[in-house]
């Protein structure tokens, strides 16, 4: 199974993750003419749409009895697409939701029981192809829809299969929100090092190119630990060792990003209510 296999896939909504995944899509070899674009919100002559030769379509007027579905749109627009979709939709249809606070019980709601379904919640590095992506199914699917799902998110990142649902408030809260507690570690660095007097473009650059630098060595030896690639940094009496002494001083910085969690986390369960 490959993307350039794929004959019919439509994606509803063209937000910010949507264009993402039609990034990874079709530079993963997905043919633009397999692909049709639902969103009432994005005109036909859209520059995005236009330059890699799309077609804009409406939920009304095309045939969803068969094929893969992606609904990427804000979780106040779900119940609308959803309530269209529900007259529309058989069981040689696959709907892969990538929206928020909605579980696979509230989408059978009104979709029913027949269609496949596949729950996942990728983050924003999808961007550019380097995104996570968490996926979960509420029934068994057949050998080609796993494969099929396992190439779309592939190409815009990795990927893994959950067998626990709940798993995905804890997920939301590690990787789906994640990124924003790297960005944010990067403004406290870059923010200390220009108030002690480093040029603001030298400090971004010093701060994100050892963020990028430490990520990559780190996927680069995966059998090395992170804890060891830690004190592979950190030598006795140095200045490493220094720092660390004062982060890591009684769990404290451990335990506010425990609290972090779980603060996301029970946010999480809450807006799936």
């Amino acid at each position: 199974m490959s993307l350039q296999s794929l004959k019919k896939l439509y994606l509803i909504g063209m937000g910010r993750m949507g264009k993402s995944m039609i990034h990874g899509w079709l530079n993963g070899g997905l043919s633009s003419g397999s692909l049709q674009i639902i969103d009432p919100n994005i005109k036909t002559t859209d520059k995005f749409l236009t330059e890699n030769n799309l077609k804009m379509s409406s939920i009304e007027e095309i045939d969803l009895t068969q094929g893969s579905i992606v609904v990427a749109v804000k979780p106040q627009s779900m119940e609308d697409v959803l309530s269209t979709l529900k007259e529309k939709v058989t069981s040689q249809t696959t709907i892969i939701s990538i929206v928020a606070g909605y579980t696979t019980q509230d989408i059978r709601r009104y979709i029913g029981t027949e269609p496949q379904l596949i729950r996942t919640m990728p983050n924003t590095p999808a961007a550019i192809g380097k995104g996570m992506t968490a996926i979960f199914s509420d029934g068994k699917l057949t050998s080609n829809i796993r494969l099929e799902v396992e190439e779309l998110f592939r190409a815009i990142g990795k990927y893994c299969w959950i067998e626990e649902e709940d798993s995905m408030h804890l997920i939301t809260a590690i990787s789906g929100s994640g990124p924003a507690y790297y960005y944010l570690l990067t403004e406290y660095l870059m923010d200390i090092a220009t108030s002690k007097g480093l040029d603001p473009d030298i400090a971004r650059l010093l701060v994100q190119q050892t963020f990028t630098g430490s990520a990559s060595l780190a996927e680069n030896f995966p059998n090395i630990s992170p804890s060891q690639q830690r004190k592979n940094v950190t030598s006795p009496g140095g200045t490493t060792e220094a720092a660390l002494k004062i982060l890591m001083e009684d769990d404290k910085l451990k335990e506010l990003f425990n609290e972090a969690i779980n603060s996301a986390t029970e946010r999480s369960k809450i807006l799936s209510k």
